[in-house]
């Protein structure tokens, strides 16, 4: 058995098939008595030319350890299957279970999108947060203007309730 590596393009349109292309896939080389060595979701990403008036595709990556007959098999599946744009298989000298550059890539984008996503989250909690805050205080200082406004009517009441002292006369 020769290590490959096959690498094939999906329709942008069909892309939530793609986790089950990948296992069909894997498992026709499983069952030729080959073995997968290493899958990479690279996901949509923009061709270098336009497939069939498409300019994005979703990139898979494979490398596998197959004979000749199980790897002619697997490039005949996509061949027939419409959902597969491309496919281009090469010969490897030896096996590769290393992370790709580009999948390293990819990998840090999610991380960041990901960062970016929770800083968000924060930032909308800390800004509730604060809505909360003011509108505590907002109801407390509603509530001290009443009792200010009690308070300032019933010493004017008293003011009102006292007798008034006859003005002394000058000599």
């Amino acid at each position: 058995m020769r290590h490959y590596e096959v690498v094939f393009l999906v329709h942008p349109d069909q892309s939530e098939q793609v986790p089950g292309m990948i296992e069909r896939y894997s498992a026709l080389i499983e069952r030729g008595g080959g073995s997968v060595h290493r899958t990479e979701d690279w996901g949509r990403r923009q061709l270098a030319y336009p497939i069939l008036k498409i300019h994005k595709a979703h990139y898979i990556l494979f490398n596998v350890e197959v004979s000749k007959e199980t790897l002619e098999e697997l490039e005949s599946a996509f061949r027939f299957n419409d959902a597969v744009l491309r496919s281009m298989t090469m010969v490897r000298k030896e096996a590769v279970t290393e992370v790709s550059k580009i999948y390293e890539e990819e990998l840090k984008d999610q991380e960041k999108e990901k960062e970016r996503d929770r800083r968000r989250e924060d930032e909308l909690r800390q800004r509730q947060e604060a809505r909360a805050e003011e509108s505590k205080r907002n109801e407390q200082s509603e509530t001290d203007a009443e009792a200010g406004a009690e308070a300032e009517t019933d010493a004017e009441a008293a003011i009102a309730d006292q007798p008034e002292e006859p003005e002394a006369e000058e000599a």
